[in-house]
Parts: structure tokens; C-alpha cells; sequence
């Protein structure tokens, strides 16, 4: 909901009151904005897991026209447009009854065989414009309402062979999955992949061939990803936390190779007394001063303001030095 400020209130009544707005126009653009919520199949996925698959689909957007531009030798545009969820009975029911339908399925640790399936349909203009690339055409397309041939299946099945493991590439990044391809069907009546009154989750990518436009759409249970979902999300704290710890680590070795190279003072104490002033002012050479310390007691060696070592001094190669004897 849009909080206005009272000078836009103001002003829309100002507009109302003069007729320069009409108050049915604006009760007509509040209702477009309303959207009907099903509560009998509410929604099972966030903005945030939808916008991750998206980014996945974006990907394999990228591969498929890269992979379907070196096989037809032509520049395939390839685009990832929308997501959503909905029955499986709907996206079923929106196909024609002759389809260019890819069956296959999505293997991951821990996957189950019933709802890992994944449906891929070409549009019929995309379809025939592949086909015709194929078969030595300039990939037009061809406006042709008709099934298609065995001959055309055969080589939308090598084509499907193909664009299957692409998207096992782009969850990589993600989660290892495996994505392999099963069978091809052409009779969209036919296909008893998964149930109807299963929620799916439904991406659709834009594809263009020279003038030629049209869809690529890519069905599979909400089961299915959200199972794959929950593991990425396990999986990405498991390695959160050992890069946390790693990164822990490394600052903990760079600070104390910083600490290593730094320069500090060290000071031996001999020992310590109190005089006064006006005895230092009439010092002379060859007084004696007398310490707290007997000889024969360990020399304290300081590091800063603190004492690290004791040990004794002495000479070694015509220079002062001093022999640690004990670590405090």
C-alpha cells in the first residue's frame, strides 16, 4: 500500500472536485490492480526461492543459446521471462494437442522417482524452424498446422538429447544435480508425467530464430524443488560456516604475521633503586649505587612495559647479551 502526502490528497482532490479526473477511471485502475488469491492451492514458494531458480534459468538461458546457435549455426536468442505456480491440470490443458514435448527427469542425493520428472515443451514455430535448420533450410520457420513427421520427431529427439544435461550445468553452481532425458512425446492428451492436481512450478523462456519467435517452456512438481530447495539451503550454511572458518583462519594468520614483523623495545633490568634528586645532581664517576637485587638472582628482561623473560646477561662474540632462563 502507497501512503500519500497531503499535498498529493490535495491534489487529487483538487482533481476530482474540477473534473479533470473522473472518479469511474479511478476505480476502475484500483480494481485492475486487485488479484485473486486461490486459497485452495496457496503459493509454496517465497519471492526469494522463486528469484533463485530464476537466476538459475537465466543461466541455462545463456546455455541453450549458446548450444542451440553452434548446433543450428544460426544465433539462437534465448530469454528467461517468467515464473509461477499453478496445477499441472492448467499448464496440461494450455497445451495444443499436438505438442514437441521433451520428457525427463532430475537426480540429486536423496531424490525420489515419483515427482522428480521434467517436462520441457517447444513451441510448434520454434519446432519447425529447428527442423527446417536441421534439414538444410535458412531457418524461416514454417506455418504448418499439421503432426509431425517420425522424421521430424527423430531429430527433435537428438535435439532434446542435447539441451537436457545443459541444465544440470547451470545448477551447478548451486547444487550437483543430474539432468537426464527419457523419452519425447508429441501427444499432449497422452502424457501421464505427473498428476493433475499437483502444483508445478512453470518457467517460460522467450527463444527467436532470425524473424522467428516463440516459447520454450519448462514444467516440474513443486515437490521436487522444494526438496532441492532445502538442501541448497543446508548445504549453504555447511559452507558458510567452513568458509567462515577458513576466513577465521587466515585473518588470525594475517594479524599475527603482522604482529611478527612489528618492532617492539626490549629492556634488561639489572635492578632498581630510589634516590633523589639532589643525590643524581652530585653523581660522580665511580659512585655505586645499591639495587634490590642480590647478584646472584635471575635478570628480568621486559618487552614494553612487561616482563616476559628472566634469565642472565653476559657477552658472547664481544657483545652484550642475555640468556633466557625461563618464559613467563
Amino acid at each position: 500500500m502507497e501512503v500519500l502526502t497531503q499535498s498529493q490528497i490535495d491534489d487529487l482532490l483538487n482533481s476530482l472536485t474540477s473534473g479533470a479526473m473522473d472518479i469511474e477511471t479511478v476505480t476502475e485502475e484500483a480494481t485492475r490492480k486487485v488479484k485473486e488469491y486461490d486459497f485452495r492451492s496457496p503459493k509454496r514458494f517465497t519471492k526469494e526461492q522463486l528469484k533463485l531458480v530464476t537466476s538459475v534459468y537465466e543461466n541455462y538461458s545463456r546455455l541453450l543459446s549458446s548450444y542451440l546457435t553452434g548446433m543450428l549455426r544460426l544465433y539462437v536468442s534465448v530469454e528467461c521471462v517468467h515464473i509461477e505456480e499453478q496445477r499441472y491440470s492448467e499448464f496440461n490443458n494450455a497445451l495444443p494437442d499436438s505438442v514437441m514435448v521433451g520428457l525427463g527427469e532430475m537426480r540429486y542425493p536423496g531424490s525420489s522417482e515419483e515427482n522428480n520428472t521434467i517436462i520441457m515443451d517447444f513451441s510448434r514455430p520454434i519446432a519447425f524452424a529447428i527442423i527446417e535448420r536441421l534439414l538444410g533450410g535458412t531457418g524461416d520457420g514454417l506455418e504448418l498446422d499439421r503432426d509431425f513427421t517420425e522424421i521430424e520427431t527423430s531429430l527433435m529427439d537428438s535435439v532434446f538429447k542435447g539441451i537436457f544435461p545443459q541444465m544440470a550445468d547451470s545448477w551447478a553452481n548451486y547444487f550437483e544435480v543430474d539432468t537426464v532425458y527419457r523419452k519425447l512425446e508429441t501427444n499432449s492428451r497422452l502424457m501421464q508425467a505427473i498428476s493433475s492436481d499437483e502444483t508445478v512450478v512453470i518457467l517460460i523462456l522467450d527463444c527467436a530464430i532470425k524473424d522467428v519467435t516463440g516459447t520454450i517452456s519448462i514444467c516440474f512438481p513443486a515437490v521436487c524443488l522444494e526438496e532441492m530447495l532445502k538442501k541448497i539451503d543446508s548445504q549453504y550454511m555447511r559452507n558458510l560456516r567452513r568458509i567462515n572458518s577458513a576466513g577465521d583462519k587466515e585473518r588470525r594468520e594475517l594479524v599475527m604475521q603482522y604482529l611478527s614483523e612489528s618492532e617492539l623495545e626490549l629492556r634488561c633490568v639489572i635492578g632498581s633503586t630510589q634516590v633523589t634528586l639532589g643525590d643524581i645532581m652530585y653523581l660522580n664517576v665511580g659512585d655505586v649505587l645499591r639495587l634490590d637485587k642480590p647478584i646472584t638472582e635471575p635478570v628480568d628482561l621486559n618487552v614494553g612495559e612487561s616482563v616476559w623473560f628472566h634469565g642472565k646477561i653476559g657477552v658472547l662474540r664481544n657483545k652484550k647479551a642475555f640468556q633466557v632462563l625461563e618464559v613467563l
